[in-house]
């Protein structure tokens, strides 16, 4: 354990969205850690919004990270004087910074990837293999950055996520959900059918089947969120009718908490809403193919949280492209009854 008593931290953790809700908890073990200081997170701008309003934070760095604009980030925070930085990207260019901060102690891991412990006045060493793949690791993101709170003397046995909630936020909300027809009678089962990276992605066809079994219960609609694509509306609002609230690219990112707080389960594939429904606790049924959900799944399982994967010899790979002889075999192999068996039985024990 490292004894320091910092007037000035900084945080650096510029994405993404997912990794940035995994840091939250280590954001509230610093502060009742070091409740006088002044703490600050580096966010690229894009999703500084989810980190807007947090109670734990003095300031909010939203910066463009592009080699025009690199160095221009480095004078600004270097003139903020930060006496102790915390970098938790793990990478060449978030140690490289930290170091150009002046801070005269940097903290990050000692299992950092591209060379960023050279970086580091302090190295935490995690509990993982020194030869082990990162995308292996078996110790969950959250988890390891809370290692490094540790390692500075704070405690964190029960990890607290931080979302503020915003009026406005909440208001639009009600008033998508009223607009669709949503009544208070209604219950809300939340998907996520589309990633950003395909080989994530449970076959959108299966969404759609499990959607449709579930409205056979009389009460529930269908909230879909996530980047606009008018293929998917189409799928679903064709095959469900009134029986969907399309949200899809409707919604700013710090608006899917306030959605959340109104449903009573999400089902997705691996992707970023998974986390912020963590922060939120609701139940999840998450849908995991070539990924470790040890390592990036929904944290804390005994909080109402289901993970579905098919059991291969590949798996988890981490890879971006599938090299088995069956094609995303990992997802292929989880079935739309498997996916509503378990849909139904969380949606069987949740009250409200």
């Amino acid at each position: 354990m490292l004894n320091v008593n910092p007037e000035r931290i900084l945080i650096i953790k510029p994405s993404s969205l997912g990794d940035i809700i995994h840091a939250l908890p280590t954001l509230a073990a610093l502060r009742a850690r070091f409740p006088q200081a002044w703490i600050a997170w580096l966010v690229k701008q894009e999703w500084a919004e989810i980190l807007e309003g947090n109670p734990l934070l003095n300031e909010v760095l939203a910066v463009k990270l592009g080699v025009t604009q690199w160095w221009g980030v480095v004078r600004a925070v270097r003139k903020r004087r930060f006496d102790l930085v915390v970098d938790l990207q793990g990478l060449f260019r978030s140690a490289f910074m930290a170091k150009l901060t002046g801070a005269p102690v940097v903290v990050g891991f000692a299992q950092g990837r591209e060379c960023s412990p050279w970086f580091y006045t302090h190295r935490v060493k995690l509990p993982i293999s020194a030869g082990q793949s990162w995308r292996l690791w078996n110790m969950h993101a959250v988890d390891r950055n809370l290692a490094v709170a540790k390692f500075l003397g704070a405690k964190s046995d029960v990890p607290e996520f931080w979302l503020p909630s915003h009026d406005d936020d909440r208001q639009a909300v009600d008033q998508w959900l009223k607009d669709s027809g949503v009544t208070d009678a209604d219950r809300l089962v939340a998907m996520v059918p589309l990633t950003r990276q395909s080989i994530k992605n449970w076959p959108l066809d299966r969404f759609v089947q499990v959607a449709q079994a579930l409205i056979k219960n009389d009460r529930v609609k269908v909230v879909l969120i996530g980047t606009e694509d008018p293929q998917v509306s189409r799928q679903f609002e064709a095959a469900l009718g009134s029986r969907v609230v399309n949200l899809m690219g409707k919604t700013r990112v710090r608006q899917l908490g306030v959605i959340f707080d109104r449903v009573q389960l999400l089902i997705a594939n691996d992707s970023a809403p998974l986390h912020i429904a963590v922060a939120r606790g609701i139940p999840i049924l998450a849908i995991f193919g070539p990924t470790n959900p040890e390592a990036t799944g929904p944290y804390g399982m005994e909080s109402g949280s289901h993970v579905l994967t098919h059991a291969l010899p590949c798996r988890p790979c981490g890879e971006r492209t599938c090299r088995n002889d069956n094609p995303l075999e990992c997802l292929t192999s989880i079935s739309v009854q498997d996916v509503v068996g378990r849909a139904e039985g969380i949606l069987a024990t949740v009250e409200r």
